[in-house]
């Protein structure tokens, strides 16, 4: 696809899923951080598995990161304290429960999200002020979806999958 297309596709999904239209984005700093605090709270089991770090590139690149941001993350050990990380990004204070959401899907691109990984996330929501029933709401927010989705598939497709890795 080409970089034009690339701009259609993720502002269209943006305009899908969020209403959101916009002509601007964030700072490259501000980007490689953002990714850095979710993959910090993917690696609270100890491991940011494969398709954790997978979910969170396919996101860089759905939301017109440059390639030099999801390059840096590709490589991310998950090493970094989650306060200094939280310290230096703007666009995490500012979309504060934003980035509790985003960490919570990643956490849970693997199939699971086990205790270890919602410590994290409360940790970091914790840094942020945001209480644990806002991300307890988060949470119960991202089963709907998945919920909904299950039945959209069901209804529209007769969970039929029409397109699937090998």
């Amino acid at each position: 696809m080409d970089n034009e297309n690339t701009l259609r596709a993720s502002r269209w999904a943006n305009k899908e899923q969020w209403g959101w239209s916009y002509d601007t984005y964030i700072e490259l700093v501000d980007a490689v951080d953002f990714l850095k605090a979710i993959l910090l709270c993917t690696k609270g089991d100890g491991v940011i598995s494969p398709k954790e770090r997978e979910w969170v590139l396919g996101f860089a690149a759905s939301r017109e990161m440059p390639t030099s941001v999801i390059e840096e993350v590709e490589s991310y050990s998950g090493d970094e304290d989650i306060a200094d990380v939280l310290s230096r990004s703007g666009i995490v204070e500012s979309g504060k429960k934003g980035t509790i959401y985003w960490a919570i899907k990643a956490c849970s691109a693997d199939g699971e999200y086990p205790e270890a990984e919602k410590n994290a996330v409360r940790k970091m929501a914790v840094l942020m002020g945001i209480s644990e029933q806002v991300v307890k709401e988060i949470e119960e927010v991202i089963i709907e979806e998945q919920k909904l989705r299950d039945k959209r598939n069901s209804l529209v497709y007769d969970n039929k999958i029409f397109w699937q890795d090998n």
